[in-house]
């Protein structure tokens, strides 16, 4: 297999194992969010595609039920710009773009000019630098790079690259239709201050990256983004609460339905009151041993709540507020030893209120529940609510369901 093949297949699968990881960080009981990923075109590899009209080449071009696919691995920019002037294709559905550059002992980098893509239109847009860079491929934008095509594309990444040399993000302005922008393992990110307008943004993902401590988060207005991926990306506790202050001020308040704070070091889980018609909030693989009264106070109808991995060990009552009827609220493999009625029988009683089965779940696998009196309201007084507990045990074996009422007879 030629070395551009290799390249680029391992760059696929690379982008798809980040895309798996975050996932399955949201991935409860059958139900997980929609993630942007790269599953489109994964899929679309293994599919029938027909040789495209025109020869592309040094690129690689694949007619797909989507439409016309270009990959350019491993090949100069200049390339890539001749390519596309002397192709007559205008409506493209995927540009993917991993430019040559040259070593350089003081730093690698790429620059993309303007007019890359000449007068062609994408749909889709990513630019990926080597995945396994030591150090980062730096990569810098030309503010008209993509100036015929923004009024076309909906969906523009950017992979693997440090953009320290970046000064702002005006390569992305007047892109009227963009609803997904994506940002993965990518350094100094600090110039999303200056993302320009973006009106038809719903997703931003940010995921693996650097340079968010030290950037003013953007006021996205009047975009109204419905879902907000912040995973993986070192956050403490004072930048999380500012980006969500931020994005809280702004036209998003209303419109926001998922939020992801996974694997970014939290000590604290930020309030989400803000957010009207937020229904999945995932905060899991951080390090939160407290929840306080209040925490989670929802004012839509709860699809997911992840504490997963945590390290929780007390939850104090009334952190989860909302209506729960259909949620899975996942708190597996923390270190909770107590399974209290002023943390979980509203909650539990609301997911008992539908048809059987068709209710929500707590998920507590992994905690080091105790076997004492702290359990008899919920096996002694409340057994209907069991069901709606999933691998519950205490004791290291006891499952919850096959507990006796008896057992509990002296409790208070």
């Amino acid at each position: 297999m030629p070395s551009s093949f290799k390249f680029m297949f391992q760059v696929v699968a690379a982008l798809w194992g980040l895309s798996a990881t975050v996932l399955a960080t949201t991935k409860h009981n059958d139900v997980r969010t929609e993630l942007p990923s790269f599953s489109s075109w994964n899929e679309t590899l293994l599919q029938q595609r027909s040789v495209c009209p025109e020869d592309y080449s040094p690129c690689i071009c694949d007619l797909t039920a989507y439409g016309l696919e270009v990959t350019c691995t491993d090949v100069s920019v200049q390339d890539i710009q001749d390519v596309f002037f002397r192709t007559q294709t205008f409506r493209l559905y995927l540009v993917m773009l991993s430019p040559s550059f040259n070593p350089d002992p003081a730093g690698s980098s790429i620059n993309l000019p303007a007019d890359l893509l000449q007068d062609k239109r994408a749909e889709n847009i990513f630019l990926i630098c080597p995945p396994n860079a030591s150090p980062s491929i730096g990569l810098t934008i030309d503010p008209a790079a993509f100036e015929f095509t923004r009024f076309n594309t909906s969906v523009f990444g950017i992979f693997n690259c440090d953009l320290a040399g970046q000064t702002d993000m005006q390569f992305l302005t007047d892109f009227s239709v963009l609803n997904t922008l994506r940002f993965e393992n990518t350094l100094n990110l600090q110039v999303i201050e200056s993302l320009p307008s973006l009106p038809a943004l719903k997703k931003l993902i940010i995921s693996g990256c650097t340079g968010l401590e030290t950037a003013a988060f953007p006021d996205l207005t009047p975009a109204g983004l419905q879902r907000l991926y912040l995973n993986g990306n070192g956050l403490s506790d004072e930048t999380a609460n500012g980006i969500l202050v931020s994005v809280g001020s702004s036209s998003s308040a209303s419109s926001l339905q998922e939020l992801i704070l996974a694997n970014d070091g939290l000590t604290r889980i930020p309030r989400i009151g803000s957010f009207s018609k937020l229904s999945v909030y995932d905060v899991s693989y951080n390090v939160v041993p407290f929840m306080s009264q209040l925490t989670l106070d929802f004012g839509a109808v709860v699809t997911l709540v992840s504490l997963k991995s945590n390290s929780l060990t007390a939850i104090e009552g009334g952190a989860f507020q909302g209506d729960f009827t259909y949620a899975q609220v996942n708190l597996e493999n923390n270190n909770l030893s107590e399974f209290r009625s002023d943390v979980f029988l509203s909650m539990l009683q609301q997911m008992a209120t539908p048809s059987s089965g068709s209710g929500g779940q707590v998920l507590v696998t992994g905690n080091p529940f105790k076997c004492d009196c702290g359990l008899a309201w919920l096996i002694r007084d409340n057994p209907a609510l069991i069901p709606s507990v999933r691998n519950g045990v205490c004791g290291g074996f006891f499952r919850f369901e096959d507990l006796s009422p008896d057992s509990f007879t002296n409790c208070l």
